[in-house]
């Protein structure tokens, strides 16, 4: 027998033949893989964007009422800022079943739950952040923007200790060298918005045994201007002071300061938006003749 005989006869027989009304298995029920349906997939997408739409409306809705209605009648931050906007996720299910109709609102599931639960929590807190701050809100207290310094001037004379640069904490200690001349504390004011409108008063009280505190300027930053001072401060004092080009640099005048141990307590307050922002700042300083 010819041999390409015998293997054409090998190859015919492990063929499964056809029968006439037999179909070609797809592949995709073999591998357990859904077939596609187009109006499903629509279906789907329909409810998952009616959903993202309801959900970024929720928090704009829940941010601007905490802003313009809850905050104004407020003197300053409250736990019911953050606690009630966050309890409110437990009604993000029902608000679904509410709003939205069939046959969208039966097909969400925990994770479309979950989603928009994440998806509230996020559009909250970024509306809320554009709207408490500039231009449409001011919650922010001005604050010194560097550090500070503590000067001595006598006569034309602007006398710094040498062996003290611009503090950078809450302690200062200050070394007359003999000079009868004038104390003078020098930083600079930062705001988000204009510190030169912020109200700046300082209090000076002596550590000694029935010391009573003695306020010693209570003015608007804009009119505590440190030019008369400043030409005579090092260049690192400078810039350890000013930090920012739109700082607002002040001097305040100590009197003729004697030597002792004294808390400084700076006090900062403007009318924010929509309350007044305060800050109050402590030093320590100490002043050797």
């Amino acid at each position: 027998m010819d041999p390409l005989a015998i293997v054409d006869a090998i190859g015919d027989s492990g063929k499964t033949k056809r029968r006439p009304g037999d179909k070609k298995k797809r592949p995709g029920g073999v591998l357990g893989v859904e077939p596609f349906d187009p109006a499903d997939h629509v279906e789907k997408e329909v409810g998952d964007a009616l959903s993202m739409w309801l959900v970024i409306g929720a928090g704009a809705f829940v941010a601007c009422l905490m802003r313009y209605i809850f905050m104004p009648g407020m003197e300053g931050p409250k736990d019911v800022l953050w606690f009630l906007p966050l309890s409110l996720i437990v009604v993000i299910a029902p608000l679904h079943k509410v709003v939205i109709p069939e046959p969208w609102k039966s097909r969400y599931t925990f994770g479309n739950w979950f989603r928009a639960s994440m998806l509230y929590v996020f559009t909250w807190l970024a509306i809320s952040f554009l709207i408490a701050n500039p231009p449409l809100g001011d919650l922010a207290a001005p604050d010194v923007a560097g550090s500070y310094t503590v000067i001595i001037i006598d006569g034309e004379d602007v006398l710094i200790d040498s062996d003290n640069l611009t503090s950078s904490k809450g302690a200062f200690i200050l070394d007359m060298n003999g000079s009868a001349g004038e104390a003078y504390m020098v930083f600079s004011i930062n705001d988000n918005t204009d510190p030169n409108v912020a109200n700046l008063s300082v209090t000076l009280l002596s550590t000694e045994f029935g010391s009573s505190p003695v306020e010693v300027v209570s003015a608007t930053v804009s009119t505590l201007g440190c030019d008369a001072v400043w030409d005579g401060l090092r260049k690192s004092q400078q810039n350890s002071i000013v930090t920012h080009q739109f700082d607002a640099c002040v001097s305040i005048g100590l009197g003729n300061i004697s030597a002792g141990e004294y808390v400084v307590t700076i006090d900062l307050v403007e009318q924010g938006d929509p309350w007044v922002n305060s800050r109050t700042l402590t030093y320590s300083l100490t002043v050797v003749a």
